[in-house]
């Protein structure tokens, strides 16, 4: 008999509210509040164009209680301390004429969107990508790493550092610029101004990849010089 009591006081506090505790769920219109308040303090200092941004897997806790009535106030008790991508957390409480009507925690998932390059095909070592080579697309790329191509142009023309599989996404940190003029090869120099230009043949003493300033011997006057490269087997040094 005493079992049996117990088991029904039990039911009777499970189908009843606490003091306090609403038990109808937040209404779709006081969810679509909340979400918009959430978006707003995410996305206030955010860097990125609103249309490269996205909030995801929204929720709320608790999952039930009572909104007021006619549209509410709010004050913020906890927002992000960062911008990143990722998961946020917002603590706000509910105002109803200045009084407090409880807290709500919200949570989401802060997504940034972006343009990736990948490769089409396997691609080896040392090789120079081409533009056959590369698609671009549009992703999330809040858990990619920092240095990501986001232009086939910034890619194509560079050589790899290491073999990437087809698919592979790009990063600056893999590629590098390949060596137009090597070290002991002969080279033309180049020296302009506004009126003339003239050119001289040379040796290089050191290696160098396009725009990059390398040592190098003019075979007329016999006299080294700094130049830059700006072509295979060509530099150009100030006149």
């Amino acid at each position: 008999m005493l079992l049996r009591l117990c088991t029904i006081a039990l039911l009777l506090c499970l189908a009843c509210p606490l003091p306090g505790q609403a038990a109808d769920p937040i209404a779709t219109p006081d969810l679509t509040a909340l979400e918009n308040i959430f978006s707003e303090v995410v996305l206030k200092d955010s860097p990125w164009p609103k249309e490269d941004v996205e909030i995801a897997n929204f929720s709320v806790r608790p999952l039930a209680m009572t909104l007021p009535e006619g549209g509410f106030d709010y004050r913020i008790t906890q927002k992000p301390n960062d911008t990143r991508p990722g998961k946020k957390n917002v603590t706000a409480t509910i105002l109803q004429e200045g009084q407090e009507q409880g807290q709500v925690r919200m949570s989401g998932d802060l997504r940034l969107f972006g343009t990736v390059v990948s490769t089409l095909k396997r691609l080896n070592r040392n090789e120079i990508v081409g533009e056959s080579d590369v698609t671009a697309k549009r992703q999330d790329i809040s858990m990619l790493d920092a240095g990501l191509i986001q232009d086939p142009k910034e890619a194509v023309g560079k050589k790899l550092k290491t073999s990437l599989p087809a698919g592979a996404i790009l990063y600056a940190q893999g590629l590098e610029a390949p060596t137009l003029v090597k070290r002991g090869e002969r080279v033309t120099i180049m020296a302009k101004s506004q009126a003339i230009k003239i050119t001289a043949p040379g040796e290089a003493r050191n290696s160098g990849a396009l725009g990059e300033m390398i040592r190098v011997k003019n075979l007329t006057s016999r006299r080294e010089i700094h130049a830059r490269v700006t072509g295979e087997g060509l530099v150009e040094a100030e006149f």
